[in-house]
C-alpha cells in the first residue's frame, strides 16, 4: 500500500509539473503570435484646435481684459459671473 501511494504520488507531481510546462509554453506561443509593434494609435485632439474651445478661449481673455481695468466691485462680479456661465 505503501509503495501505491508513492507512485500515486510521483504521478501527480509529475503532471502538476507538466501541466505547468504546458501552460508556459501556450503563454509562449500567444506572445510569439502577437505583433512585436502596436499599431500607432490616432493622436488626440488638442483642446485648442477645436473651433468652440478657441471661441471660448477668446471670449474668456476679452473678459478678463475687462475684468483688469474695471474698478466697481459691482461690475466686476457680473464680469466674474459671466466668466464662469457663458451667456
Amino acid at each position: 500500500m505503501t509503495h501505491t501511494r508513492q507512485i500515486l504520488t510521483a504521478m501527480l507531481c509529475t503532471l502538476a509539473l507538466s501541466v505547468s510546462a504546458l501552460a508556459a509554453d501556450q503563454e509562449k506561443k500567444s506572445e510569439a503570435a502577437q505583433p512585436a509593434e502596436a499599431t500607432p494609435v490616432a493622436k488626440p485632439t488638442a483642446m485648442a484646435d477645436i473651433p468652440f474651445m478657441k471661441a471660448e478661449a477668446k471670449r474668456l481673455a476679452a473678459l478678463m481684459e475687462r475684468l483688469q481695468k474695471e474698478t466697481d466691485p459691482a461690475e466686476r462680479r457680473k464680469i466674474m459671473a459671466e466668466t464662469t456661465c457663458a451667456q
